[in-house]
């Protein structure tokens, strides 16, 4: 079956566009919302999950790093140069562990926590709220309501056409 074309035009004139050989009427976009980003750039459960990258980092920095990177290759496969240059890339990826392990701990977990929180705001205000986001192709017109109220009130319903 041949491949067709879709293309849809979202409210600021961009153009999306899908190939396939499936047949699809709609297209569900939004804009992304810089309330919703900030909401999740301060979540509190970011402290779980911060305090569990800490207390790895610890064990790192400590030199007990429980998965550190490792070279499989052998002998019966590859050569000595090619096995050299592996275990020389894996020793620097170890080494820029350790490196990034030894800065995280060197501050407290609070600070560790301050400092994790200013950069997800930071990314959270420097986000694009403009543009809209492709969430999805739908075949039928209910399945792209459906999707749309999964999204919530920023999504817009688009027809799909074929090129």
């Amino acid at each position: 079956m041949p491949k067709t074309v879709y293309i849809a035009i979202d409210p600021n004139g961009v153009e999306h566009t899908r190939t396939t050989d499936r047949i699809y009427t709609h297209i569900v976009v939004a804009q992304r919302s810089k309330a919703a980003a900030l909401a999740s750039a301060n979540d509190k459960g970011w402290r779980a999950t911060e305090r569990s990258n800490y207390e790895y980092a610890q064990k790192i920095a400590a030199g007990d790093d429980p998965y550190p990177a490792r070279t499989y290759m052998s002998a019966d496969r590859f050569t000595a140069e090619q096995i050299a240059e592996e275990q020389a890339r894996v020793d620097a990826e170890n080494a820029k562990r350790l490196a990034q392990a030894l800065a995280d701990t060197s501050v407290t977990l609070e600070r560790y926590h301050l400092d994790r929180l200013a950069e997800r705001v930071a990314r959270a205000e420097a986000g694009d709220y403009v543009s809209y986001v492709n969430h999805g192709w739908c075949g039928r017109h209910d399945l792209a309501l459906k999707l749309a109220a999964k999204i919530g009130p920023s999504a817009v319903i688009l027809p799909a056409t074929a090129k």
